[in-house]
């Protein structure tokens, strides 16, 4: 009988208590906001794995490509393209995009971070020189694009 005594107290006691019940929308608030905002980190997270992509370097061979005549003309040798981290680890995935001079070729890097690229390429007659360009995209890593970085000439 006390013990339901003491439990009918409580309850009077929680009635009376106003502050508690004030409160209550109070924290339920600020505890949805939290939440809402804890979810929304780890969603971004989740889309987003990589918080402070890493440099690539990049290097091309040939940079300096001969063709003859006017018409289309594939480069030879192909264009050869090395991704590596800042630290001379290769890339394995980034997809590399050389395009210009009425020409585009694409293609992924192997284990060692090589990319070989075959290329047709058109001078417009009167022109002696040309430049193609080229963007390189991996995960986790900043993307790297430089407009007229291949040169193309014209043999005489």
């Amino acid at each position: 009988m006390s013990c339901l005594f003491s439990l009918h107290e409580n309850i009077l006691r929680f009635k009376q208590d106003k502050h508690g019940v004030v409160g209550l929308p109070m924290r339920l608030t600020i505890s949805i906001i939290i939440g809402t905002v804890a979810l929304f980190t780890i969603i971004s997270f989740i889309m987003s794995p990589c918080l402070f992509p890493s440099k690539m370097i990049i290097t091309i061979y040939p940079l300096t490509n001969t063709i003859p005549g006017d018409d289309p003309f594939p480069l030879n040798p192909p264009i050869t393209v090395y991704v590596n981290t800042s630290e001379g680890h290769p890339i394995k995935g980034a997809t590399v995009l050389i395009k210009g001079l009425s020409g585009a070729g694409s293609g992924s890097t192997d284990e060692n971070g090589k990319c070989v690229i075959p290329i047709t390429v058109t001078l417009a007659s009167g022109l002696h020189e040309g430049y193609l360009d080229v963007s390189v995209k991996a995960p986790c890593h900043e993307s790297f694009s430089q407009d007229d970085m291949i040169k193309i000439v014209r043999s005489s």
